[in-house]
Protein backbone atom coordinates (compact mmCIF):
# COMPACT_ATOMS: atom_id res chain seq x y z
CA UNK A 1 0.00 0.00 0.00
CA UNK A 2 1.45 3.50 -0.47
CA UNK A 3 1.44 5.60 2.29
CA UNK A 4 2.39 9.70 2.04
CA UNK A 5 5.99 10.45 3.07
CA UNK A 6 6.69 12.59 5.68
CA UNK A 7 8.58 16.19 5.09
CA UNK A 8 11.72 13.98 6.97
CA UNK A 9 11.29 10.95 4.33
CA UNK A 10 10.68 13.91 1.72
CA UNK A 11 14.36 14.71 2.63
CA UNK A 12 15.87 12.05 2.56
CA UNK A 13 14.47 10.42 -0.72
CA UNK A 14 14.75 13.72 -2.77
CA UNK A 15 18.88 13.36 -1.30
CA UNK A 16 18.77 10.05 -2.76
CA UNK A 17 17.65 11.06 -5.64
CA UNK A 18 20.21 13.82 -6.01
CA UNK A 19 23.27 11.34 -4.98
CA UNK A 20 21.82 9.04 -7.69
CA UNK A 21 22.17 11.66 -10.41
CA UNK A 22 24.75 13.65 -9.48
CA UNK A 23 25.58 15.41 -13.21
CA UNK A 24 21.91 16.48 -13.54
CA UNK A 25 20.35 16.59 -10.34
CA UNK A 26 21.21 18.57 -7.60
CA UNK A 27 19.58 20.64 -4.34
CA UNK A 28 19.84 24.10 -2.65
CA UNK A 29 18.89 26.21 0.20
CA UNK A 30 15.95 28.51 -0.85
CA UNK A 31 14.63 29.25 2.97
CA UNK A 32 13.75 28.08 6.39
CA UNK A 33 9.96 27.97 7.85
CA UNK A 34 8.96 29.78 10.54
CA UNK A 35 9.86 26.49 12.71
CA UNK A 36 12.81 26.41 11.05
CA UNK A 37 12.44 23.73 8.61
CA UNK A 38 14.59 23.94 6.02
CA UNK A 39 13.13 24.81 2.10
CA UNK A 40 15.51 23.14 -0.40
CA UNK A 41 14.77 23.34 -4.09
CA UNK A 42 15.73 20.48 -6.05
CA UNK A 43 16.58 21.11 -9.77
CA UNK A 44 16.88 18.69 -12.50
CA UNK A 45 18.21 18.86 -16.06
CA UNK A 46 19.32 22.10 -18.15
CA UNK A 47 16.24 22.89 -20.22
CA UNK A 48 16.62 26.70 -21.49
CA UNK A 49 13.11 27.18 -19.90
CA UNK A 50 12.34 26.76 -16.23
CA UNK A 51 9.40 24.41 -14.44
CA UNK A 52 8.45 24.58 -11.10
CA UNK A 53 6.23 22.37 -9.35
CA UNK A 54 5.81 22.67 -5.33
CA UNK A 55 3.82 20.44 -2.92
CA UNK A 56 1.66 20.78 -0.15
CA UNK A 57 0.41 24.08 -0.83
CA UNK A 58 -2.07 23.88 1.97
CA UNK A 59 -0.90 21.73 4.93
CA UNK A 60 -3.94 19.03 4.20
CA UNK A 61 -2.59 18.58 1.08
CA UNK A 62 0.60 16.24 1.09
CA UNK A 63 -0.70 13.41 -1.86
CA UNK A 64 1.33 15.79 -4.29
CA UNK A 65 4.83 14.71 -2.42
CA UNK A 66 4.30 11.64 -3.92
CA UNK A 67 3.77 13.16 -7.25
CA UNK A 68 6.96 15.18 -6.28
CA UNK A 69 9.45 11.85 -6.28
CA UNK A 70 7.19 9.99 -8.80
CA UNK A 71 7.61 13.06 -11.39
CA UNK A 72 11.36 14.08 -10.27
CA UNK A 73 12.24 10.20 -10.57
CA UNK A 74 10.97 9.93 -14.27
CA UNK A 75 12.60 13.34 -15.55
CA UNK A 76 16.00 12.18 -13.89
CA UNK A 77 15.65 8.73 -16.22
CA UNK A 78 14.02 9.86 -19.07
CA UNK A 79 15.92 12.99 -20.62
CA UNK A 80 13.52 13.05 -23.84
CA UNK A 81 11.07 14.17 -20.81
CA UNK A 82 13.38 16.83 -19.61
CA UNK A 83 13.63 18.17 -23.06
CA UNK A 84 13.74 22.17 -23.65
CA UNK A 85 12.90 22.71 -19.26
CA UNK A 86 15.20 22.54 -16.26
CA UNK A 87 12.76 21.12 -13.92
CA UNK A 88 12.62 22.58 -10.08
CA UNK A 89 10.71 21.05 -7.25
CA UNK A 90 9.91 22.20 -3.78
CA UNK A 91 8.87 19.25 -1.86
CA UNK A 92 6.75 21.23 0.62
CA UNK A 93 6.32 25.12 1.55
CA UNK A 94 4.14 24.35 4.08
CA UNK A 95 6.17 22.04 6.64
CA UNK A 96 5.44 23.36 9.87
CA UNK A 97 1.77 22.85 8.77
CA UNK A 98 2.04 19.58 7.22
CA UNK A 99 3.94 18.44 10.56
CA UNK A 100 0.79 18.75 12.33
CA UNK A 101 -1.06 16.41 9.57
CA UNK A 102 1.24 13.67 9.74
CA UNK A 103 -1.44 11.24 11.96
CA UNK A 104 -3.16 10.34 8.95
CA UNK A 105 -0.04 9.96 6.39
CA UNK A 106 0.20 6.26 7.19
CA UNK A 107 -3.67 5.53 6.27
CA UNK A 108 -6.14 3.90 6.88
CA UNK A 109 -7.47 6.74 4.23
CA UNK A 110 -11.17 7.24 5.81
CA UNK A 111 -12.82 10.30 6.33
CA UNK A 112 -12.78 9.62 9.83
CA UNK A 113 -8.97 9.23 10.29
CA UNK A 114 -8.17 11.93 7.89
CA UNK A 115 -10.21 14.17 10.36
CA UNK A 116 -8.72 12.47 13.60
CA UNK A 117 -5.57 14.32 12.42
CA UNK A 118 -6.98 17.18 10.28
CA UNK A 119 -5.09 20.35 10.49
CA UNK A 120 -5.20 23.49 7.70
CA UNK A 121 -4.18 26.94 8.97
CA UNK A 122 -5.71 30.49 8.91
CA UNK A 123 -5.50 31.93 5.47
CA UNK A 124 -3.29 34.24 6.87
CA UNK A 125 -0.84 31.66 7.87
CA UNK A 126 -1.12 29.77 4.47
CA UNK A 127 2.30 30.27 2.46
CA UNK A 128 0.23 30.17 -0.42
CA UNK A 129 -2.30 32.54 0.13
CA UNK A 130 0.02 35.20 1.86
CA UNK A 131 1.69 36.66 -1.78
CA UNK A 132 1.28 40.52 -1.54
CA UNK A 133 -2.06 42.09 -3.05
CA UNK A 134 -3.68 45.41 -2.65
CA UNK A 135 -4.83 45.51 0.90
CA UNK A 136 -2.08 42.99 2.04
CA UNK A 137 1.66 42.92 2.12
CA UNK A 138 2.62 40.44 5.51
CA UNK A 139 3.83 37.21 3.04
CA UNK A 140 5.33 34.44 5.67
CA UNK A 141 8.75 33.34 5.23
CA UNK A 142 7.95 30.14 3.31
CA UNK A 143 5.82 32.64 1.10
CA UNK A 144 8.85 34.96 0.32
CA UNK A 145 11.03 32.09 0.13
CA UNK A 146 8.62 31.08 -3.22
CA UNK A 147 8.74 33.99 -4.45
CA UNK A 148 12.34 34.46 -4.36
CA UNK A 149 12.35 31.23 -6.61
CA UNK A 150 9.73 32.84 -9.03
CA UNK A 151 11.51 36.02 -8.96
CA UNK A 152 14.78 34.01 -10.26
CA UNK A 153 13.36 31.60 -12.71
CA UNK A 154 10.62 33.60 -13.90
CA UNK A 155 9.30 29.68 -14.92
CA UNK A 156 7.48 29.39 -17.84
CA UNK A 157 5.67 26.43 -16.57
CA UNK A 158 4.57 26.45 -12.47
CA UNK A 159 2.30 23.70 -11.17
CA UNK A 160 0.91 23.65 -7.53
CA UNK A 161 0.23 20.25 -6.65
CA UNK A 162 -3.53 20.39 -4.93
CA UNK A 163 -5.58 17.81 -4.38
CA UNK A 164 -9.15 17.87 -2.82
CA UNK A 165 -11.02 15.84 0.05
CA UNK A 166 -14.58 15.18 -2.21
CA UNK A 167 -15.79 15.24 -5.19
CA UNK A 168 -13.93 14.83 -8.90
CA UNK A 169 -11.14 15.66 -10.77
CA UNK A 170 -11.00 19.34 -11.84
CA UNK A 171 -8.05 21.25 -13.40
CA UNK A 172 -7.32 24.83 -13.50
CA UNK A 173 -5.14 26.80 -15.75
CA UNK A 174 -3.85 30.64 -16.20
CA UNK A 175 -5.00 30.34 -19.89
CA UNK A 176 -6.38 28.16 -22.49
CA UNK A 177 -3.65 25.89 -24.39
CA UNK A 178 -4.95 24.63 -27.40
CA UNK A 179 -5.53 20.75 -27.21
CA UNK A 180 -4.87 20.74 -23.42
CA UNK A 181 -8.02 20.64 -21.66
CA UNK A 182 -9.19 17.96 -23.89
CA UNK A 183 -6.22 15.49 -22.84
CA UNK A 184 -6.39 17.23 -19.02
CA UNK A 185 -9.92 15.47 -18.75
CA UNK A 186 -8.71 11.98 -20.88
CA UNK A 187 -6.12 11.65 -18.44
CA UNK A 188 -8.27 12.26 -15.01
CA UNK A 189 -10.88 9.55 -17.34
CA UNK A 190 -8.01 7.07 -17.92
CA UNK A 191 -7.72 6.32 -13.88
CA UNK A 192 -11.27 5.68 -13.71
CA UNK A 193 -11.84 9.71 -11.81
CA UNK A 194 -15.28 11.49 -12.64
CA UNK A 195 -14.54 15.06 -14.00
CA UNK A 196 -16.42 17.36 -11.40
CA UNK A 197 -18.14 19.46 -13.45
CA UNK A 198 -19.49 22.11 -10.31
CA UNK A 199 -16.99 22.54 -7.36
CA UNK A 200 -17.75 25.88 -5.80
CA UNK A 201 -14.19 26.77 -5.48
CA UNK A 202 -14.21 27.77 -9.32
CA UNK A 203 -17.73 29.11 -9.42
CA UNK A 204 -18.03 31.77 -12.38
CA UNK A 205 -14.66 31.11 -13.62
CA UNK A 206 -14.31 30.86 -17.51
CA UNK A 207 -14.89 27.21 -18.84
CA UNK A 208 -12.14 25.71 -20.90
CA UNK A 209 -13.84 22.19 -21.35
CA UNK A 210 -15.32 19.85 -18.95
CA UNK A 211 -13.73 19.93 -16.02
CA UNK A 212 -11.14 22.37 -16.94
CA UNK A 213 -11.41 26.29 -15.90
CA UNK A 214 -9.34 29.25 -16.52
CA UNK A 215 -7.77 30.93 -13.35
CA UNK A 216 -8.82 34.60 -12.50
CA UNK A 217 -6.03 37.19 -12.88
CA UNK A 218 -4.38 38.87 -10.06
CA UNK A 219 -6.62 41.93 -9.95
CA UNK A 220 -9.24 39.64 -9.06
CA UNK A 221 -8.07 38.80 -6.30
CA UNK A 222 -11.16 37.69 -3.49
CA UNK A 223 -10.65 38.54 -0.26
CA UNK A 224 -12.22 37.13 3.26
CA UNK A 225 -12.74 40.24 4.89
CA UNK A 226 -13.83 39.85 8.67
CA UNK A 227 -14.72 43.86 9.63
CA UNK A 228 -12.22 46.51 10.02
CA UNK A 229 -11.23 49.37 8.30
CA UNK A 230 -10.03 49.32 4.48
CA UNK A 231 -6.30 48.91 5.36
CA UNK A 232 -6.85 46.11 8.51
CA UNK A 233 -9.81 43.66 7.28
CA UNK A 234 -7.36 41.60 4.38
CA UNK A 235 -6.77 38.08 6.43
CA UNK A 236 -4.97 36.86 3.33
CA UNK A 237 -3.56 37.89 0.30
CA UNK A 238 -2.77 37.04 -3.54
CA UNK A 239 -1.78 33.09 -4.13
CA UNK A 240 1.00 31.88 -6.20
CA UNK A 241 -0.40 31.92 -9.90
CA UNK A 242 -1.26 35.65 -8.97
CA UNK A 243 2.16 36.57 -8.60
CA UNK A 244 3.80 34.34 -11.32
CA UNK A 245 1.16 36.07 -13.55
CA UNK A 246 4.18 39.05 -14.12
CA UNK A 247 6.19 36.91 -15.41
CA UNK A 248 3.88 34.82 -17.99
CA UNK A 249 4.04 31.87 -16.07
CA UNK A 250 1.37 29.55 -17.17
CA UNK A 251 0.08 27.96 -14.16
CA UNK A 252 -1.69 24.15 -13.73
CA UNK A 253 -3.87 23.41 -10.62
CA UNK A 254 -4.85 19.47 -10.99
CA UNK A 255 -7.32 19.31 -8.18
CA UNK A 256 -7.87 15.20 -7.84
CA UNK A 257 -9.91 13.96 -4.74
CA UNK A 258 -9.38 11.28 -1.75
CA UNK A 259 -13.36 10.68 -1.86
CA UNK A 260 -15.81 10.82 -5.21
CA UNK A 261 -19.09 12.26 -4.93
CA UNK A 262 -21.61 10.51 -6.65
CA UNK A 263 -22.95 12.51 -9.68
CA UNK A 264 -19.87 15.17 -9.62
CA UNK A 265 -19.82 14.72 -13.59
CA UNK A 266 -23.62 14.47 -14.64
CA UNK A 267 -25.13 17.96 -16.14
CA UNK A 268 -28.55 16.82 -15.95
CA UNK A 269 -30.92 19.04 -14.43
CA UNK A 270 -31.74 18.07 -10.44
CA UNK A 271 -34.85 19.02 -10.30
CA UNK A 272 -34.95 21.75 -8.45
CA UNK A 273 -33.65 25.66 -8.58
CA UNK A 274 -30.86 27.11 -7.23
CA UNK A 275 -32.52 29.56 -4.39
CA UNK A 276 -33.86 26.12 -3.44
CA UNK A 277 -30.53 24.77 -3.36
CA UNK A 278 -28.99 27.70 -1.74
CA UNK A 279 -32.08 28.30 0.61
CA UNK A 280 -31.55 24.23 1.86
CA UNK A 281 -27.35 24.67 1.96
CA UNK A 282 -27.78 28.00 3.87
CA UNK A 283 -30.03 26.14 6.57
CA UNK A 284 -27.97 23.12 6.94
CA UNK A 285 -24.47 24.60 7.46
CA UNK A 286 -25.88 27.47 9.67
CA UNK A 287 -27.37 23.86 11.82
CA UNK A 288 -23.71 22.18 11.86
CA UNK A 289 -21.40 25.99 12.58
CA UNK A 290 -23.80 27.88 14.91
CA UNK A 291 -23.47 25.70 17.50
CA UNK A 292 -19.46 24.88 17.32
CA UNK A 293 -19.10 28.75 17.32
CA UNK A 294 -21.46 29.09 20.36
CA UNK A 295 -19.05 26.71 22.12
CA UNK A 296 -15.90 28.04 20.88
CA UNK A 297 -17.41 31.59 22.36
CA UNK A 298 -18.26 30.05 25.54
CA UNK A 299 -14.84 28.57 26.11
CA UNK A 300 -12.60 31.47 24.14
CA UNK A 301 -11.70 32.63 27.77
CA UNK A 302 -10.96 29.52 29.28
CA UNK A 303 -8.22 28.48 26.93
CA UNK A 304 -4.33 28.34 28.16
CA UNK A 305 -2.56 26.24 25.35
CA UNK A 306 -0.89 28.26 22.80
CA UNK A 307 -1.61 26.11 19.37
CA UNK A 308 -2.21 26.74 15.90
CA UNK A 309 -6.07 25.21 16.13
CA UNK A 310 -7.28 28.51 17.88
CA UNK A 311 -6.06 30.60 14.67
CA UNK A 312 -7.54 27.63 12.79
CA UNK A 313 -11.06 27.16 13.69
CA UNK A 314 -11.87 30.84 14.08
CA UNK A 315 -10.87 31.10 10.53
CA UNK A 316 -13.00 28.10 9.51
CA UNK A 317 -15.78 29.04 11.16
CA UNK A 318 -15.57 32.72 9.69
CA UNK A 319 -15.08 31.02 6.44
CA UNK A 320 -18.53 28.90 6.93
CA UNK A 321 -20.56 32.15 7.84
CA UNK A 322 -19.40 33.87 5.09
CA UNK A 323 -20.79 31.26 3.14
CA UNK A 324 -24.03 30.90 4.92
CA UNK A 325 -24.61 34.99 4.27
CA UNK A 326 -23.77 33.98 0.59
CA UNK A 327 -26.29 31.30 0.21
CA UNK A 328 -29.00 33.18 2.00
CA UNK A 329 -28.50 36.64 -0.27
CA UNK A 330 -28.42 34.27 -3.24
CA UNK A 331 -32.03 33.14 -2.99
CA UNK A 332 -33.15 36.36 -3.84
CA UNK A 333 -30.59 36.84 -7.10
CA UNK A 334 -31.83 37.44 -10.72
CA UNK A 335 -30.76 33.58 -11.12
CA UNK A 336 -32.59 32.19 -8.34
CA UNK A 337 -35.22 30.41 -10.45
CA UNK A 338 -33.14 28.31 -12.74
CA UNK A 339 -32.91 24.54 -12.32
CA UNK A 340 -28.94 23.66 -11.20
CA UNK A 341 -27.55 20.42 -12.32
CA UNK A 342 -26.94 17.13 -10.33
CA UNK A 343 -23.31 18.25 -10.51
CA UNK A 344 -23.70 22.19 -9.21
CA UNK A 345 -25.98 20.64 -6.14
CA UNK A 346 -23.06 18.17 -5.33
CA UNK A 347 -20.32 20.51 -5.68
CA UNK A 348 -22.14 22.97 -2.83
CA UNK A 349 -23.40 19.92 -0.92
CA UNK A 350 -19.34 19.01 -0.87
CA UNK A 351 -18.48 22.11 0.72
CA UNK A 352 -21.57 22.07 2.95
CA UNK A 353 -20.21 18.70 4.38
CA UNK A 354 -16.82 19.81 4.13
CA UNK A 355 -16.69 23.55 6.11
CA UNK A 356 -18.55 21.78 9.74
CA UNK A 357 -16.09 18.51 9.33
CA UNK A 358 -12.82 20.81 9.30
CA UNK A 359 -13.99 23.24 12.26
CA UNK A 360 -15.08 19.93 14.24
CA UNK A 361 -12.09 18.34 13.43
CA UNK A 362 -9.41 21.24 14.28
CA UNK A 363 -12.09 21.71 17.42
CA UNK A 364 -11.39 18.53 19.02
CA UNK A 365 -7.41 18.93 18.62
CA UNK A 366 -7.89 22.15 20.14
CA UNK A 367 -9.94 20.90 23.22
CA UNK A 368 -7.18 18.17 23.82
CA UNK A 369 -4.40 20.15 23.60
CA UNK A 370 -6.19 22.40 26.40
CA UNK A 371 -6.83 18.66 28.54
CA UNK A 372 -2.62 17.86 27.12
CA UNK A 373 -2.16 21.13 28.97
CA UNK A 374 -4.06 20.19 32.15
CA UNK A 375 -7.17 22.03 30.96
CA UNK A 376 -10.12 19.90 30.79
CA UNK A 377 -12.83 21.68 29.16
CA UNK A 378 -16.29 20.27 29.19
CA UNK A 379 -16.84 20.33 25.54
CA UNK A 380 -14.83 18.08 24.24
CA UNK A 381 -16.56 15.30 24.42
CA UNK A 382 -19.50 16.69 23.12
CA UNK A 383 -17.67 17.76 19.97
CA UNK A 384 -15.60 14.43 18.97
CA UNK A 385 -19.36 12.67 18.92
CA UNK A 386 -20.11 15.48 16.60
CA UNK A 387 -16.88 14.26 14.40
CA UNK A 388 -17.86 10.90 14.79
CA UNK A 389 -21.48 11.49 13.49
CA UNK A 390 -20.35 14.12 10.65
CA UNK A 391 -17.53 11.50 9.52
CA UNK A 392 -19.98 8.61 9.61
CA UNK A 393 -22.55 10.93 7.17
CA UNK A 394 -19.36 11.54 4.92
CA UNK A 395 -18.75 7.78 4.55
CA UNK A 396 -22.39 7.07 3.69
CA UNK A 397 -22.40 9.41 1.08
CA UNK A 398 -19.14 9.08 -0.71
CA UNK A 399 -17.10 6.96 -2.78
CA UNK A 400 -13.57 5.54 -1.34
CA UNK A 401 -11.00 4.95 -4.30
CA UNK A 402 -8.81 1.48 -3.93
CA UNK A 403 -5.79 3.38 -4.19
CA UNK A 404 -6.53 7.32 -4.06
CA UNK A 405 -3.34 8.60 -3.46
CA UNK A 406 -1.61 6.45 -6.48
CA UNK A 407 -4.44 7.93 -8.20
CA UNK A 408 -3.37 11.32 -7.18
CA UNK A 409 0.04 11.00 -8.33
CA UNK A 410 -0.66 9.27 -11.51
CA UNK A 411 -3.17 12.15 -12.90
CA UNK A 412 -0.68 14.80 -11.65
CA UNK A 413 2.47 13.10 -13.24
CA UNK A 414 0.43 12.79 -16.35
CA UNK A 415 -1.06 16.27 -16.05
CA UNK A 416 2.99 17.89 -15.64
CA UNK A 417 4.07 15.94 -18.72
CA UNK A 418 1.61 16.64 -21.15
CA UNK A 419 1.36 20.65 -19.76
CA UNK A 420 5.14 20.76 -20.61
CA UNK A 421 4.94 19.06 -23.71
CA UNK A 422 1.70 21.55 -25.07
CA UNK A 423 3.78 24.49 -24.19
CA UNK A 424 7.18 23.15 -26.21
CA UNK A 425 4.93 22.71 -29.37
CA UNK A 426 3.00 26.29 -28.58
CA UNK A 427 6.34 27.71 -28.51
Amino acid sequence: MRVIPTIDDMTALLGELCERFPTICRKRLIGVSRRGEPLELVSIGDGQEHALVFGGPHANEPAGFLTVLRLAERLCADAAERQGFTWHFIACVDPDGARLNEGWYAGPYTVSHYHRHFYRPSMRHQPEWTFPARGFDRPLPETLALMGVIDELRPAFMFSLHHADFGGAYFQLTRDVPGLAAELGAIAAARGVPLDLGPIDTVGYEVAGPGVTLLPHAEHVYFVETGGDARTRRTHGASSWHYADRYGTFTLIAEVPLWTTPGCDDPSGSGFSFGHLAKTAAVRLREEIEPLARLRAGIRARCAADTPFHAAVDDTLTVAQLLIDTLEQAVGWEDAARTVSVSEAGGVNDTVRRLPLRATAMFVRLLAAEAAAGNRLPALESVRERLRRLCAEAEAEVVRPADPLGTIAAIQTRAALATARHLREQA
